[in-house]
């Protein structure tokens, strides 16, 4: 996993400035099938649910595990999802018909069958395990995901990597695709020209980020970019699913809760916006500007102006030129003028 990290340490510079101010001015661009990695696959148009627990077998309500909505009829994954602190789930808008539940933890899984016509069902399900400690189900998955690619698609990545490094962009993509073609399910790579391509091809890299998903499930960063994809398209239900497994996985990655603050600030939740930026805050070496941008945004919005006049000019003071110093301004200068006024 510290590899991992040390990959992505320049080149997420560009996912986390997005849509700071105004996330969703990508939205037109989304593609809207997310396949088996969940949060609905394509909209479906019924009011019928399923909703359910998964708990062990001695009754502990079990966290972050993936639980797969099996349409039995055609034999595919229609959409997943992952348990939240309670062990919850659900499923919204399903279209009637015969499903089978089926959460997955490491080499163990329970299903049930149910049908569903135009009704809220429920299900309750007991993984045989007396309990799953945190994150070691994921780690051995991690572990056997990594196991599987070739040895030759890890030398070109690690060429890619160290070409980044040496700030040779193109020389890198050359070994970046040479590692793909080798292992096109090397997920790792797959994230990196996700990164790569964020900006440029959205929908591209939202397909990169899923096939790295589906590769191994257990890629925290990959949930993360792609956590920061859907807030760019102000989807941010489904980006609330992605960066909580994120954070599940990898606690100790500051992106995760940068993108958890625009998230809740998309979802209109601006007190957790701030929780999440100090739990950032805490993890950074340095001072990052956008986190200045994104506190104004919220203090702004709960009415506290003159703390949010403050973030706000920290944050021009450092970025006056930036994309976003001009909405920067504009809020800065009605916090001024509400202040005033009082």
């Amino acid at each position: 996993m510290k590899s991992r990290a040390r990959v992505y340490t320049l080149a997420l510079a560009v996912v986390f400035t997005f849509a700071l101010i105004h996330p969703g001015h990508l939205r037109s661009q989304a593609p809207r099938n997310f396949g088996s990695l969940g949060m609905p696959s394509t909209p479906f148009h019924s009011s019928a649910s399923i909703d359910g627990t998964v708990q062990s077998i001695d009754g502990k309500l079990l966290k972050g595990i993936r639980v797969d909505l099996h349409d039995t009829s055609a034999g595919t994954i229609i959409a997943s999802a992952y348990t939240a602190d309670n062990g919850n789930f659900e499923f919204g808008a399903v279209p009637d018909g015969n499903y089978e539940v089926v959460a997955v933890s490491g080499t163990n899984q329970t299903s049930e069958r149910i049908n569903v016509a135009s009704f809220k069902a429920s299900v309750s399900l007991r993984l045989p395990v007396a309990d799953v400690p945190q994150n070691s189900a994921e780690r051995n998955s991690v572990s056997v995901a990594q196991y599987k690619v070739p040895a030759k698609a890890r030398e070109e990545f690690s060429k890619s990597q160290e070409a980044s490094r040496r700030s040779k962009p193109e020389e890198a993509a050359k070994h970046l695709a040479r590692a793909l073609e080798i292992y096109p399910d090397f997920s790792d790579a797959l994230t990196v020209r996700a990164i790569g391509s964020l900006t440029a091809n959205l929908p591209a890299a939202i397909l990169d980020l899923e096939h790295a998903i589906k590769s191994d499930g257990n890629n925290s960063l990959a949930l993360t970019v792609l956590g920061a994809a859907m807030n760019a398209q102000a989807k941010f239900d489904e980006a609330l699913l992605y960066l909580q497994r994120s954070e599940t996985l990898a606690p100790d990655r500051w992106q995760t809760y940068f993108e958890l603050a625009k998230t809740n600030i998309g979802k209109n939740d601006y007190a957790a916006s701030l929780r999440y930026l100090d739990k950032a805050v805490s993890m950074l070496a340095q001072d990052y500007s956008p986190i200045h941008l994104l506190r104004g945004r919220a203090l702004f919005s709960m009415h506290r102006y003159a703390e949010a006049a403050g973030e706000l000019d920290a944050y021009l003071q450092k970025e006056p030129n930036s994309p976003g110093a001009g909405t920067a301004r504009d809020m800065r200068d009605r916090a001024q003028r509400l202040i005033a006024k009082n």
